[in-house]
């Protein structure tokens, strides 16, 4: 079987964000997934600051990937970006 896009992404579906309880790919929070061979690297954009967190959820992605077959290396970079989002006027 070959190792597609389809493949890895329903199996990081399985890791959820600890915070909100939804899964990382429905929240489009996992972006630039690029597959080389058995190689594979993406990014987790978090919406909010959660850099305590980075680790256990970098750790949770790699293994979810891992479980693919024919996965191999696995690079995942953990970036915040917080929208400000508009005040209600009073």
């Amino acid at each position: 079987m070959s190792l597609t896009d389809t493949t890895l992404l329903a199996a990081l579906q399985a890791v959820t964000d600890p915070n909100t309880g939804k899964d990382f790919v429905t929240t489009k929070a996992i972006q630039n997934l690029q597959i080389q061979g058995g190689d594979v690297s993406f990014d987790l954009e978090m919406g909010y600051p959660a850099r305590s967190q980075h680790p256990a959820l970098r750790q949770a992605l790699i293994t979810a990937a891992k479980g693919v077959p024919g996965v191999g290396n696995v690079s995942v970079n953990i970036s915040t970006r917080v929208i400000a989002h508009a005040a209600q006027r009073g």
